[in-house]
Formats: structure tokens, sequence, C-alpha cells
């Protein structure tokens, strides 16, 4: 029998903070951006709700920089870039996930369900630098 999921106003701004984000966030930033608009918010609140929000599919782990996990409210298959020098994530756009699937050439007996593809290197404010 499926346990009933109690509304949360909590988990709903964490959600729709994720939604409208596009710098892919750790736990921290989150907590640390909604700490002043949520009362008695606090970061384990966010890691349990991120972790649940996980688990319903709705948000993903897009990477984790040095241990720490960044989210992303885009859960279907789509490219990363990874900023090396100032630790950014953008999001790839348009990759044709279907050819990438495809030239992974994997055996017929796996059944992937899930494409966590990285590109690292530096973005261009980063290589300007250099």
């Amino acid at each position: 029998m499926e346990k009933k999921l109690r509304y949360s106003r909590q988990r709903e701004m964490i959600y729709e903070y994720l939604k409208n984000s596009h710098r892919h966030p750790s736990a921290e930033m989150i907590y640390q951006d909604l700490k002043q608009q949520i009362d008695g918010l606090s970061l384990g609140t966010v890691y349990r709700n991120l972790k649940l929000l996980e688990e319903l599919g709705l948000v993903r782990k897009a990477v984790s920089i040095e241990g720490v996990d960044r989210y992303d409210a885009i859960c279907g298959d789509h490219i990363h870039f990874l900023c090396r020098g100032c630790g950014s994530i953008k999001d790839a756009a348009n990759p044709d996930a279907q050819k990438i699937w495809q030239a992974a050439k994997l055996d017929s007996r796996y059944l992937p369900q899930k494409m966590d593809l990285i590109f690292t290197g530096l973005c261009p404010e980063c290589a300007k630098n250099q």
C-alpha cells in the first residue's frame, strides 16, 4: 500500500526554487537563499526534501563537485558542462540523447535507464582569464 505524501510548504518552495534556478545549486546554496523566506528552515530539512523530491523523480543530482551534490529539476536526459575554474554548471543546448545512447554501444543484456553525461573544462569567462 502506497503511503500518502503530506503537503509541505517548505518542500514546495524548495522545488519551485530548483525549477526556477539554472545554476544547479547544492543543498547549502538552496538553504542560504531560502532561509530568510521560510521560517524554521534548517539545512537538514533541505537535505530531506531534496532526497524525497529525488525519490519522486522531480529532481536529480546533476553532478558532485568535491563531494558536494548539485541538483537539477530537469530530469530528462541532457548534458551538463562543469567549469573547473569557477564551478558553474550549465545545461548543454539540445543534445540528441538518442544518438548518444546509440554511440555507447552497450551489450544488449544491459538495460540503461538514465544518462548522466558531464563535460568538464573552462567556461568562456574562466578561459578568457587563463
